[in-house]
């Protein structure tokens, strides 16, 4: 009997275990077609409004409008990893691979409402989570615009 108890148990954590990985692989696989398209950056610290675009050949065009008034456009590459968890992002003005100097090095998720959420670092690194403040200078909340 305690021998099927196990057996039991190993069947279902292995049936969890790959019905899970079959859903996270599947979101991720959808960030690279849903990011597609024109989205409107909500404002946060670092800006009052903005919008980015990103194309299916790997660019962005990136327009933002500082608390100041001035405003900053950055056309540029983009990279997605979508084997990572979680799913990073590279800007990279100009075109990819770019300089570590100038790229951007992020986190990007889906949130429940279809937005997205693209949280990036200021020293080089890729990000490992998503801060708790939507309104960051790092944070970009993105709604979908076209």
């Amino acid at each position: 009997m305690n021998r099927f108890k196990a057996f039991l148990f190993i069947v279902i954590f292995f049936t969890i275990t790959s019905t899970i990985y079959a859903q996270d692989a599947d979101v991720k696989e959808d960030i690279s077609q849903l990011i597609i398209g024109k989205w409107e950056i909500a404002p946060n610290k670092r800006a009052m409004s903005g919008d980015i675009t990103f194309d299916e050949k790997g660019k962005y065009d990136m327009n933002e409008k500082f608390h100041d008034g001035a405003r900053v456009g950055t056309k540029g590459g983009f990279e997605l990893n979508c084997k990572t968890s979680p799913v990073t992002i590279k800007l990279c003005p100009g075109s990819c691979p770019g300089s570590k100097w100038t790229n951007s090095f992020g986190i990007i998720r889906i949130l429940p409402d279809n937005k997205l959420e693209i949280c990036t670092s200021p020293n080089g690194n890729y990000p490992t989570k998503f801060p708790k403040d939507k309104t960051g200078m790092y944070t970009k909340i993105l709604t979908r615009i076209e």
